[in-house]
């Protein structure tokens, strides 16, 4: 039997795609291309946004005209699912619809699918546990491990709460055996992520639980280099950066999810941090980590944003020195409390968010020339056109000609020169 599997989205849906893909294998199934005739295609959709709607509509539109062809099954999982507020065609002709509880029920239900039963397992999210989905092995250099899944924010323009459900934290004997797995296999590098990675444990009776299950991971299942997901603002206190420091492995570079400087955005984004807390979030993580580079993501034309609220975001660019931004012009999501606000016209949301990427690249350049001649260890993850590409440990995305004798994986020294930026070259 030939699976099909396409991810839309977030590296959380990637790594459920790759547990999925790893069980169905397991079950003798063979992982083919989505484009491909195969006996089964699975989606596995996202709904972050409009646009992530539209894609994942057209990708089962897509799936459905093949299959009809070739005879094959379609299964429709994950958060566009969940958070269907119609009955979409695309959702009625399907084989199999799930949502964001069971997911990977689908390897236990291939025989009953194939043989033409159609399976609806959609449910509410209210009370669900973790669900316990793992890997062995990825089809790349670095691994990603999921710690929770879920968010408690209900920010005011984020659709994601009703679509994945309250915080559900991985059990940290899980989560160890997991990393013990890859780098038994080589992994030099493990990513902790989840849907608010940062909330990790945060239905835990414990005290500073992600930073608590760090300590736990460098004593049991050190790894080379060790970095996180997104990370709220509010989670970089001294204590925890002090921590976290005495950890080996991890790796000094961060991403924060921003979204806004001003205060009055962020307090309409019902963020509950402000301008003066991000600052020192920065100050923090610069004091226990001298060389980190940071990334962070923001959101451009929020309601009600007016042009000093703007500026606040750009200053924080410049000031906090953000190797990587994330632009993202606001995406009304019907349902959130952000779509019952006024909007920032279209013309004035993609202008402000052209301006800001601008700087952010102006920004990334100005980081890039400041470590130029420095040393530092490149984990080279692609080969492409007789280039190595890949990250140091800070996070600089380099492109270098392939040192003979290399292999993917591999972690090489590197002097910073002008001509590695992999950003700014054609590589």
């Amino acid at each position: 039997m030939k699976v099909g599997i396409l991810t839309l989205g977030c590296r959380v849906n990637q790594y459920e795609s790759d547990a999925i893909s790893e069980a169905l294998e397991k079950r003798g199934c063979e992982i083919g291309d989505f484009d491909s005739d195969c006996d089964l295609y699975i989606i596995n959709t996202c709904t972050v946004t409009a646009e992530s709607d539209s894609k994942s509509r057209k990708a089962v539109r897509r799936a459905l005209r093949t299959a009809e062809k070739n005879g094959g099954k379609v299964a429709v999982i994950g958060c566009f699912v969940q958070g269907a507020r119609e009955e979409y065609d695309e959702l009625k002709n399907a084989h199999y619809i799930s949502g964001n509880r069971d997911k990977s029920e689908i390897v236990n239900c291939l025989e009953r699918l194939m043989s033409g039963e159609r399976l609806d397992l959609r449910e509410t999210l209210t009370g669900a546990e973790y669900e316990n989905m793992s890997i062995d092995s990825r089809r790349y250099v670095k691994a990603y491990v999921k710690i929770e899944d879920g968010c408690n924010n209900f920010c005011s323009y984020c659709y994601v709460p009703f679509v994945r459900g309250r915080v559900r934290s991985r059990n940290q004997e899980d989560i160890i055996n997991e990393i013990k797995r890859l780098t038994a296999r080589g992994y030099k590098e493990v990513i902790l992520t989840g849907i608010e990675t940062s909330s990790y444990g945060e239905d835990f009776d414990t005290n500073e639980p992600l930073v608590t299950l760090v300590e736990r991971i460098g004593r049991e299942a050190p790894v080379s280099r060790l970095r996180f997901g997104s990370l709220h603002p509010s989670f970089f206190t001294e204590e925890s950066l002090k921590r976290l420091k005495a950890v080996e492995g991890v790796m000094p570079h961060f991403h924060l999810s921003v979204q806004s400087a001003s205060n009055k955005v962020l307090s309409d984004m019902r963020r509950p941090y402000g301008k003066a807390e991000l600052y020192k979030a920065v100050e923090n993580i610069r004091h226990f980590f001298p060389d980190a580079n940071l990334s962070c993501d923001m959101i451009c034309g929020f309601p009600w944003e007016r042009e000093e609220d703007f500026q606040d975001s750009i200053d924080f660019i410049k000031k906090a020195e953000i190797l990587h931004t994330h632009v993202f012009p606001y995406s009304k999501r019907e349902g959130t409390k952000a779509a019952e606000m006024k909007e920032v016209p279209n013309a004035v949301k993609y202008e402000r968010a052209r301006i800001m990427q601008k700087t952010a690249d102006e920004v990334h350049k100005l980081v890039f020339e400041k470590n130029i001649g420095k040393e530092y260890n490149m984990l080279l993850e692609f080969f492409k056109d007789g280039r190595a590409l890949g990250y140091t440990e800070n996070f600089i995305n380099l492109s270098v000609p392939i040192p003979e004798g290399s292999e993917k994986g591999d972690v090489i020294k590197v002097k910073i020169s002008r001509d590695m930026d992999k950003k700014f070259t054609n590589s």
